[in-house]
């Protein structure tokens, strides 16, 4: 079998030359990571007539559809709310009908660069590219814990982690720990449906959007500021939760169907450094501003980079896709005005 390639415009001269002797098909651009982010450096990859290859280790769609997916989105320009479950699908049916090549449930293992290419080995199979953009959203991660008792005896059993489904939440006294937009946001899912719903922070102050927090005092949430989950307590399933005031040195019992846990999540990569991709810190990998690695033809982009003054939205990684694609683009050709 030859290798494929995209077709290049007249004034378009490849840095490096098509070999066609090949025995598998060599792709543009490899981008891993089906999320919003990974999904749109394929849609852009393919406005440049590049060929290319996502591969997703879970399901298409990223944390849209497999954290949140009943979750309500309102910062995603053009729509004023939708949930987060139908913004993935729109994501993946643009990708599919961009032309990209899409396969989901095969986690990348390895990628090593051989010459001009860049061998890409998945649990499933091994592929070629000539450009690699990581778009990797938290990679592997897992929720952050509070350590704290009954926590890991109850987790499945009124313990949670994320909302899969706001509705099995519906009728339930519900106690939201955690400070940031996703706890905020938690509350504002569940305060139409819930029996009740009270948010633990351990500060005064949340961190969260303005426009989050400001939602959250209008609604009949109960806020216990400055306080913490110190035991959670039940017989087979979650009844109380013990709440310490660390200001106060007071505690009280508030009764609990559930306890959701947002405290932000633990990421590991240890195998994108094994790849040979430079860290910034133990949780992001280091890009210049053109999202591109110290490896070259590696490019990244999404939650899993990070730069002074940046904020991990949806839209923010999509801009910083098309920059990685744009990137990738220039260094695979010379075009007349690069």
């Amino acid at each position: 079998m030859e290798k494929l390639y995209a077709s290049a415009t007249p004034d378009i001269t490849l840095k490096y030359p098509r070999s066609l002797a090949a025995t598998a098909v060599m792709y543009d651009i490899i981008v891993v990571g089906g999320g919003p982010t990974g999904l749109t450096a394929g849609i852009y990859a393919r406005t440049r007539d590049l060929t290319t290859l996502v591969l997703e280790a879970k399901r298409f769609g990223g944390q849209l559809k497999s954290l949140y997916p009943t979750k309500s989105v309102y910062d995603y320009p053009s729509y004023i709310a939708i949930e987060a479950e139908d913004l993935g699908g729109l994501f993946v049916n643009h990708a599919r009908e961009a032309g990209c090549e899409m396969r989901d449930g095969e986690e990348v293992l390895d990628i090593k660069r051989r010459k001009e290419v860049l061998h890409v080995r998945t649990d499933k199979a091994e592929y070629e590219g000539r450009a690699v953009i990581l778009a990797l959203g938290w990679g592997l991660f897992t929720p952050k814990t509070l350590n704290i008792p009954g926590e890991a005896e109850l987790e499945g059993h009124g313990v949670f982690y994320m909302i899969p489904d706001r509705r099995q939440f519906r009728g339930k006294r519900v106690v939201i720990v955690g400070g940031g937009d996703s706890a905020l946001e938690a509350a504002l899912q569940l305060v139409a449906t819930a029996a009740h719903v009270t948010v633990v922070h351990r500060r005064d102050v949340f961190r969260g959007m303005e426009k989050n927090v400001d939602a959250v005092k209008r609604v009949p949430v109960d806020l216990l500021l400055n306080c913490e989950v110190t035991e959670i307590q039940g017989n087979g399933s979650v009844q109380n939760a013990v709440v310490y005031n660390n200001q106060t040195l007071e505690r009280r019992v508030v009764d609990a169907d559930a306890v959701i846990v947002q405290v932000g999540f633990a990421t590991t990569l240890e195998k994108v450094l094994r790849w040979g991709v430079e860290l910034e810190g133990d949780r992001h990998i280091r890009v210049k501003a053109d999202m591109s690695t110290n490896m070259p033809g590696v490019f990244a982009c999404g939650d899993i980079v990070s730069y002074p003054n940046k904020e991990k939205r949806v839209v923010t990684g999509a801009g910083e896709a098309v920059t990685a694609v744009m990137s990738a683009y220039k260094h695979l050709r010379t075009p007349y005005w690069a």
